[in-house]
């Protein structure tokens, strides 16, 4: 999106982020975002989990220095804290010892004011945010919704032009959540008061369309821009409106081609062609979905009680979950070969039926071979094979992955590993020791026969 420099609050100009890991190597959390935030706009940064939305606002808000690249705020190079941003946590972040009052109060970031004058925003941005007769009460006294309201009127009591919320409404109940959007865009829609802008990053697509102007996606490994959508739906906003749901749809669309690729069809060569020499090529590591087995086997299970296939979407409404965690749930089925995703239809494979249909023994047996056949699995206990312990320190297997899998964060991937090796019985972790060991007696048992090529 191009806008005039003066109707741009700030901007992000080919920002990267890098963490530095132990050992030296480094991993890309952001690279090359190009970004204007607009005034009089409600902008959305969606994504799936560990895409970098979080650390991407931080940047935006002078919380953290970009590696490469330069944040602006009004058309000059920031430096230190954005004067132009207030920031909403996606915790509450509240000071259990301060009062509602209190904790507003603090939002003003220290300013010398008039007492008078403090009592008086303060007094005002309560009331805005409709907590008015709790200003002497502590957080204990309050509701989760309560608490984010005393959150987002710490933010708006230093009059910023830009408010950015961190996934603010994550944890809370749907009527509260969905309440609290309303509000936030009458907060917006007042003329009269800032904010004259937001920015808010969300995991929801619905969320994204309900309130947002301008929809920024998000890819992953490392976190880039895929598209910027403009959402021109007038307010108030339907949800079962064709329109609402039309480009929630398109949405859809881009994360699934994301995450969830469709396979390329390559054709099948017109004549006869001499075989190429053998070329040895390293492994195509594909990174595990954070995500946990029994939220996988009750996705399956509905799908084989749905007759075997499910529209994703449907699925989606169905369970009760995000529609990027459900893609990160079929993701993982998929790499098992337990579903087909042909478009937006997840089917159950054969082997998915026997594994939803087997006791727990049998779904451990057929998991264990399954995770063998991943290369990601395949190269870990490659290397604890080699050591004569048959373990490895934790560390050295976290630097290993960061090479692997230079996009992501290693720790969590870790973390995956340890939890679907050990339901599988392929792989034991000693915590005392912060060490992964080989369940020999698993591999010793393995069978003999060549598995499929994964990679």
């Amino acid at each position: 999106m191009n806008a005039p420099a003066d109707n741009v609050v700030c901007e992000l100009r080919d920002v990267s982020f890098d963490i530095r890991l132990p050992g030296g190597r480094e991993l890309k959390v952001l690279e090359g975002i190009n970004l204007l935030v607009p005034r009089n706009h409600i902008t959305a940064v969606l994504g799936p989990s560990g895409c970098g939305k979080s650390t991407l606002v931080r940047i935006l808000a002078g919380l953290l220095p970009p590696t490469r690249g330069e944040v602006l705020a009004h058309g000059k190079p920031l430096a230190g804290l954005n004067p132009t941003v207030s920031l909403v946590f996606q915790s509450f972040a509240l000071y259990p010892w301060l009062t509602t009052g209190e904790n507003v109060a603090l939002g003003l970031n220290g300013r010398i004011i008039d007492p008078n004058k403090q009592a008086e925003l303060v007094t005002r941005v309560v009331d805005r945010v409709g907590l008015e007769g709790f200003e002497e009460a502590y957080p204990r006294e309050l509701s989760a919704g309560m608490k984010k309201r005393v959150g987002i009127a710490r933010a708006l009591v230093a009059q910023p032009e830009l408010l950015v919320m961190d996934e603010p409404f994550s944890g809370l109940d749907v009527l509260t959540a969905e309440n609290l959007r309303n509000e936030v865009i009458t907060l917006w829609q007042d003329a009269t008061t800032d904010p004259s802008s937001v920015l808010m990053v969300t995991h929801n697509i619905n969320e994204a369309v309900f309130m947002a102007t301008r929809i920024v996606v998000l890819g992953a490994n490392p976190g880039q821009i895929r598209t910027v959508l403009d959402n021109p739906l007038p307010y108030p906003r339907d949800y079962h409106d064709p329109k609402f749901i039309a480009v929630a749809d398109r949405i859809h669309d881009i994360l699934t081609h994301a995450l969830i690729p469709d396979e390329p069809v390559i054709p099948l060569p017109a004549a006869p062609v001499a075989a190429p020499a053998p070329v040895t090529r390293a492994p195509r590591f594909e990174p595990l979905p954070n995500v946990n087995l029994g939220e996988m086997t009750g996705l399956l299970e509905r799908v084989e009680v749905a007759g075997g296939t499910a529209d994703i979407f449907d699925l989606s409404v169905e369970v009760g979950k995000e529609f990027g965690r459900v893609l990160q749930l079929v993701k993982m089925a998929e790499l098992l070969d337990f579903v087909d995703t042909p478009k937006h239809t997840v089917i159950l494979t054969a082997l998915g039926r026997q594994f939803t249909d087997a006791k727990v023994n049998e779904r451990k047996r057929i998991l264990n071979q399954q995770l063998r056949t991943l290369p990601l699995f395949a190269q870990v206990i490659a290397l604890l094979e080699k050591q004569e312990s048959f373990a490895l320190e934790e560390d050295v297997l976290l630097e290993e992955i960061a090479v692997w899998l230079p996009g992501l964060r290693p720790q969590p991937l870790f973390k995956t590993i340890v939890r679907w090796g050990r339901y599988a019985e392929l792989l034991g972790y000693n915590a005392d020791e912060h060490k992964l060991y080989l369940d020999r007696e698993s591999t010793s048992a393995a069978p003999a026969t060549p598995l499929p090529d994964r990679g």
